[in-house]
């Protein structure tokens, strides 16, 4: 009788491994009645930082997709967003096009409101960004 033909219904499970969570989950709660205060800050730093870490990877993941990088303006993208999937400063693309540094905090408006706020239509305003990022590119390039 080969390995693989064993009939895994009947045969003897390893509860071993078992064995030894239990025996950590008695570990921590005993920990955790000698020391309530330090194991829940122990417990709430883990999960922020497990938070933060899993918030991380997926911007690496979301920014360094290959579908996300130099896409073309859209009218819900904001400035920063177009910054960031062009790879350059948002601060120095904002001045390029006369617009005060989008806010760390609070709405960012979209390409389409800038476009309106300028009195432009969206096309003449994306033309304007387009020609910015390829001079901000160029400038990059020669660095």
């Amino acid at each position: 009788m080969h390995e693989d033909d064993r009939n895994l219904a009947t045969d003897p499970v390893n509860l071993l491994p078992l064995r030894a969570h239990k025996r950590t989950v008695k570990s921590f709660l005993k920990l955790w009645r000698r020391h309530p205060v330090l194991t829940s800050a122990f417990v709430m730093a883990m999960a922020l930082a497990i938070f933060f870490a899993g918030r991380t990877i997926f911007f690496v993941v979301y920014w360094n997709d290959p579908a996300r990088q130099d896409l073309a303006p859209k009218p819900w993208m904001t400035i920063g967003y177009v910054a960031h999937s062009w790879h350059v400063p948002v601060e120095k693309l904002a001045r390029d096009l006369n617009l005060p540094p989008p806010p760390k905090d609070g709405p960012r408006p979209s390409l389409e409101r800038l476009a309106e706020q300028r009195g432009q239509s969206f096309d003449q305003f994306k033309a304007e960004i387009e020609a910015s990022l390829a001079e901000l590119r160029r400038q990059r390039s020669d660095q």
